[in-house]
């Protein structure tokens, strides 16, 4: 066997060196992680939506107290709804025995003094024959009902949250005083008339909005329709708020 000559050698080498390097490279390969195409997200239509307020109503539970002619009966209420159209203040008595006899009408006298500041006052004499008197009083607070127009909206859900930002605050859960006086009605011994009960009722009516879905797109018909808002009176101080 004759000896190699020096080219074969390089030859050779230049081989070995090749393989070398395609086994490093087989070993060191990874296979890249196939990347995850992303998938666009539907765009999300809108509906059509009819908007609907009524008008409802509520009431305070009653108050019986004392008016003394010196010292006026004085509380304060508070309603929990929005949308208050208007508050009627409801006073009625009967004029009351002083020392077994009455000596005069006694006059009672309602004044109403709202959060914005303004006061409104009526007064009102005992019936001759019955003795008795009553005061409706009303506030007005708003009475321009809501616009109607339809809205568009992604769902129902989305509807009934533009209705209740449609709802004004205006009163709502705001202090109203409420102030009665009497004054003794005779010529003598009045010094015996120490004042009047009397029984006070708050009624208020308000607007309440609801929505129902003219024009909805497939992919946002709800599966239930509920309403996220509830109006529920509410009277503080003396009195308790019932619906």
């Amino acid at each position: 066997m004759s000896p190699l000559k020096a080219n074969d050698k390089l030859i050779i080498i230049g081989g070995i060196i090749v393989l070398v390097v395609a086994v490093i490279g087989i070993a060191l390969y990874v296979q890249p992680t196939p990347e995850t195409p992303t998938i666009p997200l539907p765009s999300q239509g809108t509906d059509t939506y009819d908007v609907t307020w009524s008008e409802r109503s509520g009431s305070l539970q009653e108050i019986s107290e004392f008016a003394s002619k010196k010292t006026p009966y004085e509380g304060n209420v508070k309603i929990l709804v929005g949308n208050i159209k208007s508050i009627t203040f409801n006073l009625s008595w009967i004029d009351d025995k002083a020392f077994l006899k009455r000596f005069g009408l006694d006059t009672l006298t309602i004044e109403i003094t709202t959060p914005d500041g303004k006061t409104f006052t009526e007064s009102a004499k005992s019936a001759k024959r019955t003795k008795a008197g009553n005061i409706a009083l009303t506030v007005d607070v708003n009475t321009n009902m809501p616009s109607d127009d339809p809205i568009t909206a992604t769902s129902q859900a989305d509807a009934e949250k533009q209705i209740q930002d449609m709802l004004s605050n205006k009163w709502m859960n705001k202090e109203i005083t409420v102030k009665v006086s009497v004054k003794v009605g005779g010529l003598f011994l009045k010094i015996f008339d120490k004042g009047n009960d009397f029984t006070l009722i708050v009624d208020y009516q308000y607007y309440k909005g609801s929505v129902t879905p003219i024009n909805v797109n497939d992919e946002n018909k709800p599966t239930s329709l509920e309403e996220d808002w509830r109006a529920t009176p509410f009277f503080s101080t003396s009195l308790i708020g019932r619906t």
